[in-house]
């Protein structure tokens, strides 16, 4: 099976082609009333993929200078649970360079980060990071 990044830009690909090609897509839920709307205002455009723990959503533009745009949404259930890995505590970014790097711990220390880490991945732990995230501003 491909990754998750993969298989998500495989199916919007899939999708996309459908709706470019005016019709409908082969697999997802979505609104009749919303692709009608906008097929009407001509060819989509690749919005954003928003991750859930067990679906994906895939979100198509379409654009008319004379009205606003139309965002099309087509859901589709995940082959398996999706989980949101945020950047753990240990991961550090060097300042200077931009660039991200590990930390040093001792071994104890390392091994309850991981089993600390591998708790947020668990189910029901793991929903607050799904949905809209606040923006983050650096200090």
């Amino acid at each position: 099976m491909l990754n998750l990044t993969a298989y998500a830009a495989t199916k919007k690909r899939q999708i996309f082609d459908d709706l470019f090609a005016g019709n409908l897509p082969q697999e997802g839920e979505f609104s009749e009333t919303t692709l009608k709307e906008g097929l009407a205002k001509g060819r989509p455009q690749m919005g954003a993929t928003i991750f859930f723990p067990n679906k994906i959503a895939l979100e198509f533009i379409y654009s008319d200078p004379r009205t606003s745009a139309t965002i099309l949404t087509v859901e589709l259930d995940s082959p398996e649970r999706i989980v949101m890995m945020p950047v753990p505590s240990w991961v550090r970014e060097t300042i200077w360079q931009g660039e991200i790097s590990g930390s040093h711990h001792f071994e104890s220390e390392a091994n309850k980060l991981l089993e600390e880490f591998t708790q947020i991945c668990e189910p029901g732990n793991n929903d607050e990071f799904f949905g809209p995230q606040a923006a983050t501003r650096r200090e």
